[in-house]
């Protein structure tokens, strides 16, 4: 039973990271049915995250909970069995499946509202590899949620997250130095210091790439686009916008990348780009023709 929630824990560590999300996928698929023979609580574990896993991808062909032979068909009837056993770790990690997939599909209010219960029980106060990903995230939702005109309390909360990898990243610089910079850049935009808010956004990309964290050089790249976005920068944001895009394609996460490209109407910023760069070409050879007339 320890090997299956080693493996477990072992699959959530590469999700984290970073790791391929088809590679991913397809070793939890492989594990699914011994774990339902070994380890059920393993097995609710890995559902969840393979669960998660297809959101992303978009795969809809793939049911995880089949492999409880009809006992759970679902993550609401695993919800619905965690509460009347009282399993209030498995309610945690419900709730923290949710937080987790609405932030990466952008939807911030429901990440709010799902971190919010998952944080409203006892289990939550024990340390594991996922909350520390949440306090990540839920410092990016809280500086968001702020500069959205959600409430000054998401200010203080962000910086909060903030002070917290401050004191992660003097013990493991090369995992949490690009999720601290890009806070302390969603910090910046939120007290409307441009340059620096744009320095500390390109700075997060570089590290993020440097480590091999590219689908955090993606979010990185989303959220300065936002920003941009939000100060009517459109064509920069929609550079960085294509930029996140193709990070989010290279991690395999074709529906967040689908969904990006819809929000936030790509296919115009490709025109605009294709335009901007046409026309430059063309001032280029006009500047060019002029220098040839005159030398003649």
């Amino acid at each position: 039973m320890k090997a299956y929630l080693a493996q477990c824990l072992r699959y959530r560590f590469l999700f984290f990271r970073g790791e391929k999300l088809s590679i991913l996928s397809h070793d939890i698929n492989t594990n699914l049915q011994s774990m339902a023979r070994f380890s059920e609580p393993s097995l609710k574990f890995s559902a969840l995250d393979k669960e998660m896993i297809d959101s992303l991808t978009g795969d809809k062909s793939s049911n995880p909970y089949a492999a409880f032979d009809g006992i759970i068909s679902s993550k609401e009837s695993l919800l619905a069995d965690a509460q009347s056993k009282r399993h209030f770790q498995t309610v945690e990690a419900v709730h923290l499946q949710e937080f987790f997939v609405s932030f990466w599909m952008g939807d911030y209010d429901e990440a709010a509202k799902a971190s919010d219960v998952a944080m409203s029980f006892p289990s939550a106060k024990m340390p594991k590899m996922q909350l520390i990903y949440h306090t990540f995230y839920r410092g990016v939702v809280a500086l968001y949620l702020y500069r959205e005109g959600k409430g000054e309390t998401w200010l203080k909360e962000g910086s909060e997250m903030q002070d917290q990898l401050k004191i992660w990243v003097k013990n493991s610089k090369p995992i949490f130095e690009n999720k601290l910079i890009l806070l302390e850049a969603e910090h910046y935009a939120s007290m409307c210091n441009v340059v620096a808010a744009k320095e500390s956004y390109e700075l997060s990309i570089k590290v993020a790439r440097d480590n091999g964290y590219t689908h955090e050089q993606g979010l990185a790249y989303e959220c300065m686009g936002k920003y941009l976005m939000s100060i009517v920068e459109v064509h920069e944001a929609g550079h960085c916008f294509l930029r996140a895009h193709e990070c989010y394609l290279q991690w395999g996460a074709m529906a967040k990348a689908t969904k990006l490209w819809r929000d936030w109407k790509l296919d115009l910023c490709v025109g605009d780009i294709v335009t901007s760069k046409l026309k430059h070409r063309r001032d280029e050879n006009n500047e060019g023709s002029k220098w040839q007339s005159a030398a003649l």
